[in-house]
């Protein structure tokens, strides 16, 4: 797995749903964001858009890029499995992002 760094990167985000489909959880993998929520695209578009005001923040202050490479506690991991493996017809995802594509309508971008 490389790196990311300010300018170029792959973020991995996790979606599944938790209390029989009443809640969703979001995260993404290298920044340890997780976001809960009642509705399903709000839940996904929430957090992006944390991802992108974090590598923002990260990026305009010049903090560490290890804050770009870090990994989610096991147990979000495992909990996406779960999910992914007890509930058949129920949406689950898995996808990445470009730090690149994130941070490019940004004024402040790195």
């Amino acid at each position: 797995m490389s790196k990311n760094t300010y300018k170029k990167g792959i973020l991995t985000f996790y979606f599944y749903p938790i209390a029989k489909g009443k809640r969703y959880v979001a995260a993404c993998e290298e920044l340890c964001l997780v976001r809960e929520g009642k509705d399903p695209e709000y839940t996904k578009l929430s957090i992006l858009a944390d991802a992108k005001s974090y590598l923002n923040n990260v990026c305009e202050n010049k903090l560490g890029e290890h804050l770009l490479n870090q990994s989610l506690p096991d147990e979000i991991k495992k909990e996406f499995n779960k999910y992914r493996k007890l509930e058949k017809n129920v949406q689950f995802e898995k996808w990445s992002e470009s730090i690149k594509e994130l941070t490019s309508n940004y004024a402040g971008a790195c």
